[in-house]
């Protein structure tokens, strides 16, 4: 993890005014889970931004205790890399690619391709269309997300509503050992921004079945077999000049398809810390 980190300081260091270091720590726990119990997540990215483009790496690390570990407890690593061109004020567009690397999950050395665009019909309304391919040994997905996201501002406070849709498609039918039932998922979701002299607070929630999901514009994808029907997400922080710091909370409800355990619980706590120069 040290040589990971050093190697992404080391290209933060090269970077100029325009960019972003970004660093998130944080706590799982598991409730009903088969294997899992708890665990330790970290999250190091940088972007720069230049004319008329954005580039970004990400490293993430999560270290995760089991119930029976014979073979160690769950380690996975995952870097990812985006990069989005503005052409003209309306369109905006974007590649992105994750790798995964797992010491147990059959989705080790799974890679993840994306492509998307941005289209803003006026100032603060928009809508946005990806296409993602995740690439696994013996099966892979197709995801497609469509979302509409309108800005708004009510005295002093300014926000952003966004509605979501993504669908997911299996291409396979084994995890390992287990047998995909299902293949085709479809889910919903919401979010919300707001800004107060600095002070920001986000809320958002996914309804409808998903697995397999590619998250946070094509930077993290959730790569064990485990279909969630519930996500809640809360955020609250302050922005300074050049410094932001926000405390993140979210929830999961899903079943364990290969262990065939449902109503499992993920909890996670972080604290993420921005430094733009």
């Amino acid at each position: 993890m040290k040589k990971q980190l050093l190697v992404l300081l080391c290209g933060a260091s090269l970077l100029y005014g325009g960019s972003e270091v970004s660093l998130t720590a944080g706590k799982k726990d598991y409730i009903n889970s088969a294997k899992k119990i708890d665990g330790n997540t970290l999250n190091f990215s940088v972007a720069h931004k230049y004319e008329d483009g954005k580039i970004s790496l990400g490293y993430l690390k999560d270290d995760v205790n089991l119930i029976t570990n014979p073979k160690g407890d769950l380690e996975v690593k995952k870097y990812n890399a985006k990069y989005n061109h503005q052409l003209g004020e309306k369109l905006n567009l974007k590649a992105s690619y994750i790798k995964i690397l797992d010491n147990q999950a059959p989705t080790d050395q799974g890679k993840v391709y994306g492509l998307g665009a941005t289209y803003k019909f006026q100032k603060g309304f928009g809508t946005k269309f990806d296409i993602y391919k995740s690439d696994y040994e013996t099966f892979d997905v197709n995801q497609y997300d469509l979302s509409f996201f309108k800005g708004f501002k009510v005295g002093e406070t300014k926000g952003k509503v966004t509605l979501i849709g993504k669908s997911i498609k299996i291409d396979g039918n084994k995890y390992g050992s287990y047998t995909f039932k299902d293949k085709d998922y479809f889910t919903t979701g919401v979010k919300l921004g707001l800004n107060y002299h600095g002070y920001v607070a986000g809320m958002g929630a996914f309804f409808g079945e998903r697995i397999f999901t590619i998250l946070d514009d094509g930077t993290k994808v959730q790569h064990h077999a485990i279909e969630q029907d519930k996500t809640y997400v809360l955020s609250l922080g302050k922005k300074f000049k050049n410094f932001d710091i926000i405390a993140k909370y979210s929830f999961q409800n899903g079943n364990e398809l290969p262990e065939g355990r449902n109503d499992v619980d993920t909890k996670v706590i972080v604290l993420q810390v921005n430094y733009k120069f």
